[in-house]
Order: structure tokens, then C-alpha cells, then sequence
């Protein structure tokens, strides 16, 4: 009788063991057997179609195949990708992934192998001789280029970029601690796949900003006079009125807390002119300047001047897997780096910051847009004089329509199956469909364009021109911003528009604008975002409210606000528009001053808001919601 119910129990279980397997993650890359590469390889696995965002996957990487060894292990969530901050040494590996408590997917081998052929550019080599290097290592892929440690002073011939590569794979660069003085563009990345830049320090010849001291205030004619500060470039206009410039900024510092501007005592050079003063030697005027934000322009204060320029030290175009590791960028007037269409970079315990500890101004971060998001781990960002990562899904030009459910795009960003969004430019109205079939300019949707169109309240006699097409997905997935540090800014901290992200652990201080965006709503850069959790964070001093959740297309939502340590806030700690479904959890707020929307929460336009645990002073109310919301 024993032996037939070990016999039956193992029938029945026997088919719960293979369920067990089947639910296990299925990995896809590295592929069983492969050979990578990157020191930071990237891993991806197949994304269940039952998981929720905040369902943890942990994932461990090994050096034998019974994981004795293990020298990754971590746990993630919302996304299904993994980049490993420490490189992975030269030799034969396994990886596997379990979702919560379930079966460890079988093990994947991979071997992480050194590029065989390797080119060394020498100390002091001028800037044709780096570029031949460079042009010779990219054409004999993989391949490995070392720059022995010193400085290099280069100046691209052109004045723009020194090299571009065009479909260059598993390429190397490692600086070793060099030192680049740039003044333009190293290197145009197009069309290339698992490029590593590592180990440099990157500076531009000429500073990225001044420092003046406001002398005194004219209110009746709107004047504001100003002297460079000593040690600092004396050449103010250079700043403010530059050919190819996005715009000049002047901003005043709060001299409490190093970093951060002072609220509303700022002014551009789209509205204001600069010019030497007639009657004070080295001084400049900065006029018309309006009477209200001369009021809040302290006599005797520091300012920094800066402007943007199309300065990057490195551009990408439609690159895959690329990566930053340990760079220091330093006075880089326009963004850490620069171009489009560009998915699953990495950014690895990189830096953005001043040349003296007590500056203001380190270089600008940068904006992306691909179709796998970025993944930013352990880096320092200090002194940005505007938005610090920014994921935008920009949109598409629709030229018309061919036929009933078809559209014609000046672009070729859709693929068939991706999710678009059309938004109503007029009411921020928005609808989402599925691209069917794409041939060439072509997309068929899955629904008629008149259903669509009625949907967003579109007046078709208006054109196409007032309607904005987005594609949603994939559109920045997977998106990974965590244990990174960013101190003084201008502008945001970090901005996500797309599908998917993880913003957690990350400490944000001093910041004019809001730490995080989770979604926002902007004409190019997308209209919000879904699938996304915000925890962990220690947010001092940061925004009118420090976390913001906006999409006033109304097709953002399903996001999560958890853990986060908000301190100090001027209009409220968290602040929801247009979206569906929001939960806020265990979040803790605190402020000297009493938030002005009188609530710790404020929302509009909200459907599905969930709040729970958060700890707050008792005076101020948690939650002010807008009749609509609910």
C-alpha cells in the first residue's frame, strides 16, 4: 500500500514540478554559449506576461555552474534586464533568474572573452594620430584600444568631431585614467553596437560657465549690472549671446545651500541682452530684466552663466549596448553626450562635476530616446545647469492619412505591433492604438482613424498638424536609475517618458526643479509614462513638488511612489495629473514650512489613487484631490 502512494504522489507532483519549470523565467541574452565582449555585459529575459511591476526578480551570475561562485546577485523590479556596475572578468560564466520565490531558470553559460586584437595610443599623440587608432581598432572589431595615462589636448580638424565610426561592434576604449582636453567632439558612434568607453577624465578647453557677483539693480530701467568674479572668465557675453547657443542662462545662488538657485532670479538670453558697462570698467548690463525678478536678485550675490552648445564629448546614433563606466566629465557646455535612437546604453559610476569643489556648474547630462531605456547605476552628478537624464519619446510627423485606418508618418520609428499614442495638440487629449502593419511610411492601425480621432476630439478640418503621434512601446523600457547622486541643478533631477522604469535609492538635494519626473507631458518629448516605480529615494530641497507624476493625455498610469524620504517642499511632496491608477506607500514627508497646496498630495485628473503608511505631520492634511479624481 506504501509503494502505490509514493507511486501516486509522484504522478501528481510530477506534473506540478514541470509547471514549476515552465513558469520559470526563460533567458534570452546572453544566449546559452555565447561569447561577449563587454566587460559590462547586458543581460535580458523574457518578460512574463502575468507580472506585475512590483514583483521582484532576482538574478545571479557565476563563475561555476553550481553558482558557488557567485559575483552578481541581485533584485529587480518592474524590469527584465540587468547591467552589472563591477566588470566581469575574462573566463566562462553562468547566469540564471527566479521570479520571487519560484524556480531559478536553468543556468545560461556565457564566456566574457578579451578582444585578441588590442591598439595602444601613446602619451601625447596629437589628434590625427588618436583618430587613425581609433578608425584602425573600429575596423577590426573586436578589438581593444588603450590610451597610455597622461593628458591629451585634442582639437578636431574640423572643429567639430575628430572621428566617426559607422557599424563598429565590440570595440573597447580604455583611457586608464587619461585626461582629455576637447575642443569639440571626440568621437560619432553610428549604427554601432556594444562600444565601452572607460577610465577617462573628459574636460573642455575652455570652461562651460563664469561666475559674476550682482553689483547693482536698476528697477525703473530695468537693468541689471554685474562683474565677473575673480579667477573667472572675464569674456561674459561668451555665455550668454553664443552663435549655435539653445539659449544663455544667468542664475543666482543661494548662498545657504551650495548649489541650488534661487527661486525666480534667473533670466535668458531669448529675452534679455548683454552688453559692457559704459561707465563701469569690466561690468556688463543685462537688460530688460523685469522689475519683479530684479526684486529677487540679491545685491551682492553669485551668479553662474552658462549657455548650451552643440558640445558633446561623444554622439550616438541608432547604437546598441554602449557603455560609459567610470568617465568624469568637467565644464562640458552641452550634454554628457548627445544624438538619438540610441537603446539600452549604460551609465556606470560615471560623474558630472565642477572643476572646484566649491563651484557651481559641472556639465549637462543628457537627453535620450530609443527603444530600450538607459541603465544609470552609481553615478555623481553635480552642478547641472539644466535636466539631469531625460528619456523622451519624441513624437512623429503624420504627413495624412491612406485610407480608412491608415496613416502616413515623416519618419520611420514604428514597427509593426508597437503600441502608438495619438495626442490632441489643442486639449492634450490622448488614444492609443496598434500599429498592424508598417510598410515603409505606411502604418495601419487596428482601429479607423475616424473612431481614433473622435476619441482625442480632433477637428479634422484643423489638419494633421494639431495631431502628435508617439510610439509607447517599446519606447524607453526598462529604464534603470538607481544609487546615483545628484546635488544643484537649475532645471530636474530625472525625467522618464515610456514604458516601464525603476527609479530607486537615489538621492536628490538642492535642485531648482522637481527630483523626479514619472512621466510628463511635453510637445516633443512625450506625454507621460506607465509602469513605473519610485522608491527609495531621500529627496531634500528639491522642486515645487519633488516627485510629479503628470500625463494629461489621461493614458499614463499603473505607477508606484514607495519608500521615498521627502524633506522640505514649497507646493507639495507629490503632485498627480491625468493618470490611472497611483499608489503611495510608506513615503515620508517633512518640511519647515507648510506645503502651499496645503497637502502633502495633490492630484487631478486621477483615477485609481491608492494612499497607505505615509508618515507626515499631523497639521497638514495628506491628500487634496480635485472633484475628478477619485
Amino acid at each position: 500500500m506504501k509503494s502505490t502512494l509514493t507511486i501516486l504522489a509522484v504522478l501528481l507532483l510530477a506534473p506540478l514540478a514541470a509547471l514549476h519549470a515552465a513558469d520559470a523565467p526563460a533567458l534570452e541574452s546572453p544566449a546559452s554559449g555565447a561569447v561577449v565582449y563587454s566587460p559590462h555585459p547586458h543581460f535580458r529575459w523574457q518578460r512574463e506576461a502575468d507580472v506585475k511591476i512590483d514583483e521582484v526578480h532576482r538574478i545571479q551570475v557565476a563563475r561555476d555552474e553550481a553558482f558557488a561562485k557567485v559575483v552578481c546577485d541581485d533584485r529587480l523590479e518592474v524590469v527584465s534586464r540587468f547591467v552589472p556596475v563591477k566588470a566581469l572578468s575574462p573566463g566562462k560564466h553562468w547566469w540564471r533568474v527566479r521570479r520571487g520565490e519560484g524556480e531559478w531558470s536553468k543556468a545560461g553559460p556565457f564566456e566574457v572573452r578579451a578582444p585578441e586584437r588590442q591598439f595602444t595610443i601613446r602619451a601625447g599623440s596629437d589628434a590625427a594620430s588618436v583618430a587613425r587608432v581609433l578608425e584602425a581598432a573600429a575596423a577590426s572589431s573586436p578589438a581593444r584600444v588603450d590610451f597610455e595615462p597622461g593628458e591629451y589636448r585634442i582639437t578636431p580638424m574640423d572643429g567639430k568631431c575628430l572621428v566617426t565610426l559607422r557599424k563598429a561592434h565590440d570595440l573597447i576604449i580604455d583611457g586608464h585614467g587619461a585626461r582629455l582636453v576637447l575642443a569639440g567632439t571626440l568621437l560619432t558612434l553610428n549604427d554601432c553596437q556594444r562600444v565601452t568607453l572607460q577610465h577617462f577624465t573628459v574636460m573642455a578647453n575652455r570652461p562651460g560657465h563664469t561666475l559674476v557677483r550682482v553689483m547693482e539693480k536698476d528697477l525703473a530701467n530695468e537693468q541689471l549690472i554685474v562683474k565677473p568674479e575673480p579667477g573667472y572668465d572675464a569674456d561674459v557675453p561668451r555665455y550668454f549671446s553664443m552663435e549655435g547657443t539653445g539659449g544663455g542662462f544667468l542664475g543666482c545662488m543661494d548662498a545657504k545651500d551650495h548649489g541650488k538657485y534661487l527661486i525666480g532670479a534667473g533670466i535668458s538670453s531669448r529675452t534679455v541682452k548683454v552688453a559692457p558697462a559704459k561707465d563701469k570698467a569690466g561690468a556688463f548690463v543685462f537688460s530688460p530684466v523685469k522689475a519683479k525678478t530684479l526684486e529677487l536678485m540679491p545685491v551682492g550675490a553669485v551668479a553662474v552663466v552658462t549657455s548650451y552648445r552643440p558640445h558633446q564629448w561623444v554622439k550616438m546614433n541608432r547604437t546598441e549596448e554602449c557603455t560609459f563606466s567610470d568617465i568624469t566629465v568637467t565644464d562640458i557646455q552641452g550634454a554628457f553626450y548627445g544624438g538619438s535612437n540610441n537603446s539600452a546604453l549604460s551609465f556606470l559610476a560615471c560623474k558630472v562635476k565642477p572643476r572646484n569643489p566649491g563651484d557651481y556648474f559641472g556639465g549637462h547630462a543628457h537627453t535620450a530616446s530609443g527603444r530600450i531605456g538607459e541603465w544609470i547605476e552609481g553615478c555623481d552628478f553635480a552642478g547641472l545647469p539644466d535636466d539631469g537624464p531625460a528619456e523622451q519619446s519624441f513624437r512623429q510627423a503624420i504627413k495624412g492619412a491612406d485610407g480608412v485606418d491608415a496613416i502616413l508618418l515623416g519618419g520611420n520609428a514604428v514597427r509593426q505591433g508597437d503600441r502608438i499614442a495619438l495626442v490632441n495638440a489643442k486639449n492634450g487629449q490622448g488614444v492609443s492604438a496598434i500599429a498592424q502593419e508598417v510598410k515603409g511610411a505606411r502604418v495601419q492601425l487596428d482601429r479607423p482613424l475616424a473612431e481614433l480621432l473622435a476619441a482625442i476630439q480632433h477637428d479634422t478640418a484643423s489638419g494633421w498638424k494639431t495631431v502628435f503621434l508617439y510610439c509607447d512601446a517599446p519606447s524607453n523600457e526598462d529604464f534603470v536609475y538607481r544609487h546615483n547622486r545628484t546635488v544643484g541643478g537649475r532645471a530636474h533631477g530625472v525625467k522618464f517618458n515610456g514604458t516601464r522604469a525603476w527609479i530607486a535609492d537615489n538621492h536628490f538635494e538642492n535642485i531648482n526643479g522637481n527630483a523626479v519626473l514619472a512621466g510628463y507631458t511635453s510637445e516633443v518629448s512625450g506625454h507621460g509614462a506607465r509602469d513605473v516605480v519610485v522608491s527609495g529615494n531621500t529627496i531634500l530641497r528639491c522642486g515645487w513638488t519633488p516627485i510629479s507624476v503628470w500625463s494629461t493625455s489621461g493614458l499614463g498610469g499603473n505607477i508606484i511612489v514607495r519608500d521615498n524620504r521627502i524633506t522640505e517642499t514649497r507646493e507639495a511632496a507629490i503632485a498627480i495629473k491625468g493618470c490611472d491608477g497611483v499608489s503611495i506607500l510608506n513615503n515620508v514627508f517633512a518640511s519647515s514650512t507648510s506645503p502651499k497646496q496645503g497637502a502633502w498630495i495633490t492630484a487631478v485628473k486621477t483615477k485609481n489613487l491608492r494612499t497607505s503608511g505615509n508618515k507626515h505631520a499631523a497639521d497638514v492634511p495628506e491628500l487634496k484631490a480635485a472633484p475628478q479624481s477619485k
